[in-house]
């Protein structure tokens, strides 16, 4: 199974996100790192384990107060092999799109910031390229964002990322919403589990739920899951 590390960014930082409550995360504090600098922080958490990719959040760019552009092409001139996932919501796609000077660079569209199936099929039948990951978002049990696109599967591209948000950062376990047809979604598709995920237990439970892979960031910053455990899922 593949873990994909989580840098949440604001103003330039890594923060340490929580339930999402975007207006109040405060630069991220970790086992692993004295400093909040992405560049830092991802060798640190490369220290642990040769992953493949990283999933990084521009908290300013889905709250449309500014973005961080500058710091993300950084990152991929620092880190050319480390395959970045990103999610800007629709604010910066396009430009992304137009200007990805990174192969290795893939965009989220999520449930959370894609307003229509329309715009949905739209950005994927006009780039068919790029390697788009779905992000299906839920708070409380609810899925945000157009039901059509939850209606629409055969729309939806190989890779899903199942995105708690409330329990992001919350310590509180796995929990996938009753709507989604769980069984069916992990036979069909590359599924991806985000929020609240503790320590290793937790990942051998998605493991054997037929994921394909898990967002992390609390349990490697906390040394709650270990180089070991880490070892032990990739065989």
């Amino acid at each position: 199974m593949q873990i994909i590390p989580v840098l949440d960014l604001s103003k330039g930082l890594v923060v340490h996100a929580k339930k999402g409550d975007r207006k109040n995360y405060l630069p991220i504090t970790s086992h692993l790192c004295s400093c909040s600098n992405p560049i830092e922080i991802i060798n640190s958490l490369l220290s642990l384990s040769d992953f493949k990719s990283i999933y990084i959040a521009d908290l300013d760019a889905l709250q449309q107060q500014g973005n961080n552009i500058d710091i993300i092409e950084s990152i991929c001139k620092a880190f050319p092999r480390l395959e970045i996932w990103l999610d800007t919501g629709l604010s910066m796609i396009n430009d992304y799109l137009d200007n990805l000077k990174s192969s290795v660079l893939r965009l989220i569209l999520s449930t959370e910031s894609v307003d229509s199936l329309s715009t949905f099929t739209t950005l994927i039948n006009n780039n068919p390229q790029h390697q788009f990951i779905f992000s299906i978002d839920y708070i409380s049990g609810e899925i945000l964002g157009p039901h059509e696109l939850l209606q629409s599967p055969e729309q939806w591209p190989a890779d899903i990322l199942i995105l708690n948000l409330d329990h992001v950062g919350s310590n509180q376990g796995i929990s996938i919403p009753s709507q989604l047809n769980q069984y069916d979604l992990f036979q069909s598709h590359n599924i991806f589990y985000g929020g609240g995920i503790r320590n290793y237990k937790d990942l051998r439970k998605l493991k054997t739920l037929g994921a394909t892979g898990a967002l992390v960031s609390s349990a490697l910053h906390n040394k709650a899951i270990s180089k070991n455990d880490l070892l032990s899922l990739s065989q």
